[in-house]
């Protein structure tokens, strides 16, 4: 009765004003998809004393580890304010808690008219239009470059050698960390034939049982393999485990594979998806999120962002990854490919504060024409770091079991980085994820003179490690090598920092002047560190490094006793 006499008094005059609300975004558009925000959780079913009715116990113990209060926000939006709402006979898409909202489709303008009318009812706007069908192999519109070749060359790596040893990712792998009981979450528009005894590369994460979870948050469905080719690719740069032809960066990691990028379209929809993505994400206890999406236009320009949006707290999906890093995850985002575009910055939600923003270079650490840049618009440095997104190789979905491709984009640095942001992380469990990132930034090759384009650089993430650990001695003005530790017992290492690449000498010679060892070494631009190994069986005392550079040479006393 309550609704009949409402459509009766009421009904034409606010069918009118929503007609009006839907022209103003467009004179030819009629939408389907809508945001409804609700106005509080009261009288929830949840309790914040209770926190294992919506949180995994994982997730409730990374909060207890880092001393993470359970908030109002983690609460699930109230059921009863979506069950009156879905009652009007519109289709619920996704929700929000951290958001207190949820997507609704529906071409029922009476049923908005109610909807806009219940009391809990903050706001109800339109998001998209209708869903396209994609084609089966629809390629990502925003992230990716079509450039393909033949060439490899064949390291333990395989093709991705360079882009993890650029970065010393190498060296946590040596050590043993390769990802393993770390959790990531990567979102993207399709994981196209990922599924079992399609692609070599994936073949431990099924043997191994580490695709923990799939959804699809713009179909409602767990088919995330028969969509889009980019996710795959960006997958392989994290995960593909095949030695001597693609390893990734965290090859032994788990990981939960989440669409939530429509790639028939591009509408705001797309970050309420990331948004309900990244809620289960930390529902479910994952360490990281891996994001190679960014929005700031759309297909309909009403719904176009401003360079003022990009201030970490305005957009749908920043402000849902600024709630991601406040509840201990790491979330890893692409800084976006509008470097030589008109947009020119980056893209939502790498303006997120807290978060990791990555840019791209070339293989030798220069930066790439494409790579957004920043600050955000409310001056915090971005991107926080880059790496390698031009020839970063990836394998090729499409092709046949062993085929990779050199892939150009911030969506290919930016998991690159994600899969050694997981094994740093591994090494250091007891750190919170601020105390890594700050590590990742201080050992990055431009943190004394960070920019509006690399950032603080590129990582040297043995160096980061190492600050995480206490064994580097982090020094603001390092302009002499720095040996560590010093005494030593059977090995030691040389922090350098330096402006240009450059080759070096260095000797280790006994008080006789007798030389131990020689080697080599081609410093890159930033942070180094030289180890000195196996010294072990060398008598105790003292001895002197010596270290040649093309225009001077560096001598350093160092001591040897037992352990």
């Amino acid at each position: 009765m309550e609704i009949r006499f409402f459509y009766s008094l009421m009904g034409k005059f606010l069918i009118i004003l929503l007609f009006l609300f839907q022209k103003s975004f467009s004179q030819t558009t009629y939408y389907h998809r809508y945001v409804i925000e609700f106005t509080d959780k009261n009288n929830s079913p949840y309790a914040i004393e209770e926190p294992s009715q919506y949180l995994s116990e994982r997730a409730i113990e990374r909060r207890n580890r880092y001393d993470i209060p359970v908030l109002l926000n983690d609460l699930p939006v109230n059921p009863s304010y979506i069950q009156q709402v879905t009652v009007t006979g519109v289709k619920l898409l996704n929700r929000s808690k951290w958001l207190n909202s949820i997507t609704i489709q529906t071409e029922d303008s009476l049923a908005l008219v109610v909807i806009n009318n219940l009391p809990f009812v903050k706001t109800a706007s339109p998001v998209a239009v209708r869903q396209a069908r994609p084609s089966l192999i629809q390629k990502q519109k925003l992230q990716e470059d079509e450039l393909k070749t033949a060439e490899a060359d064949f390291y333990d790596y395989g093709t991705a050698a360079h882009q993890i040893e650029m970065m010393n990712g190498n060296i946590l792998h040596d050590q043993g960390f390769h990802g393993e009981e770390m959790i990531i979450a990567i979102f993207d528009g399709g994981y196209y034939n990922c599924n079992p005894d399609s692609l070599d590369v994936f073949d431990s994460l099924f043997a191994e049982d580490r695709i923990l979870g799939m959804w699809d948050f713009v179909r409602q469905n767990d088919s995330v393999f028969n969509y889009a080719t980019h996710g795959t690719e960006v997958l392989s740069a994290i995960a593909a485990n095949t030695p001597g032809f693609q390893v990734g960066t965290a090859p032994k990691a788990s990981v939960y594979l989440f669409i939530t990028e429509d790639v028939s379209s591009e509408y705001p929809i797309e970050e309420h998806n990331w948004a309900a993505a990244a809620e289960v994400a930390d529902s479910v206890g994952a360490d990281i999120i891996s994001s190679s999406l960014g929005y700031s236009d759309f297909d309909d320009p009403a719904f176009n962002h401003t360079y003022a949006d990009m201030d970490g707290k305005t957009t749908m999906c920043s402000r849902a990854a600024a709630t991601a890093a406040s509840k201990g995850m790491i979330v890893c985002s692409s800084a976006g490919n509008e470097g030589a575009k008109p947009w020119f910055y980056i893209t939502a939600p790498a303006d997120a504060d807290s978060i990791i923003t990555v840019g791209a270079t070339d293989s030798t650490g220069t930066f790439t024409s494409f790579s957004s840049h920043g600050p955000t618009a409310d001056g915090r440095i971005k991107p926080t770091i880059v790496a390698q997104g031009i020839r970063a190789w990836v394998i090729d979905p499409a092709g046949w079991h062993h085929t990779t491709f050199p892939g150009n984009g911030t969506s290919f640095s930016n998991p690159i980085a994600a899969g050694l942001v997981a094994c740093l992380w591994q090494a250091n469990q007891e750190k919170s994820n601020m105390q890594i990132i700050d590590a990742i930034a201080k050992s990055a090759s431009l943190y004394f003179n960070p920019n509006d384009s690399f950032g603080y650089g590129i990582t040297n993430f043995q160096l980061a490690d190492l600050i995480l650990k206490g064994e580097a001695p982090f020094d603001l003005n390092i302009t002499k090598p720095v040996v560590y530790p010093n005494p030593f017992s059977d090995s030691f290492g040389i922090l350098y920092y330096e402006s240009s690449a450059q080759s070096i000498d260095v000797e280790l010679f006994d008080m006789t002047g007798r030389k131990i060892i020689g080697f080599n070494h081609t410093l890159q631009a930033g942070y180094n560190f030289l180890p000195v190994e196996s010294l072990e069986h060398a008598p105790n005392g003292s001895y002197l490094v010596r270290v040649q550079f093309s225009d001077h040479t560096d001598v350093v006393r160092v001591v040897k006793v037992s352990q």
